[in-house]
């Protein structure tokens, strides 16, 4: 079945600051080292791979699809990870609200069986959640 999970968040940090922490693809451990504790980027823009490694050692393989700069939308799919979920796509999207606050909408695509729908929607829901909170804080530290 396919399903859908988001996590969208306001965030105290200019929208550039955020798009530019987010567009350049690699380096998601300076900003999510709670989870990812380390990041490989091999290559650039759309067909990027990206490895990194989690804080409990498992790895994620991902493939940059594309990265908008107009619409400051960011898509990969996560083609290797330890969720019992197939065909998976991530997609971050961000908008500048004004003031210095900074809407960030991430969501993943994901094909999975019923009996494991429940977990991997809380597990992506959560890690999204935690992910924009770490954004924010990376991007405010300045």
């Amino acid at each position: 079945m396919k399903k859908q999970t988001s996590a969208t968040g306001h965030i105290k940090a200019s929208a550039e600051k955020v798009w530019e922490t987010i567009a350049i693809g690699g380096e998601v451990h300076r900003w999510f080292g709670a989870v990812i504790t380390a990041c490989e980027l091999r290559g650039s823009g759309s067909g990027a791979e990206r490895i990194c490694t989690m804080a409990d050692g498992a790895e994620l393989k991902e493939r940059i699809i594309a990265i908008d700069h107009k619409a400051k939308r960011f898509c990969y799919a996560i083609d290797k990870h330890p969720l019992p979920a197939t065909d998976m796509i991530s997609t971050m999207e961000i908008a500048d609200l004004g003031d210095g606050i900074t809407k960030i909408d991430w969501r993943a695509e994901y094909s999975v069986a019923d009996e494991h729908a429940g977990v991997v929607d809380q597990t992506l829901s959560s890690l999204y959640a935690q992910g924009i909170k770490a954004i924010e804080t990376h991007c405010s530290a300045d």
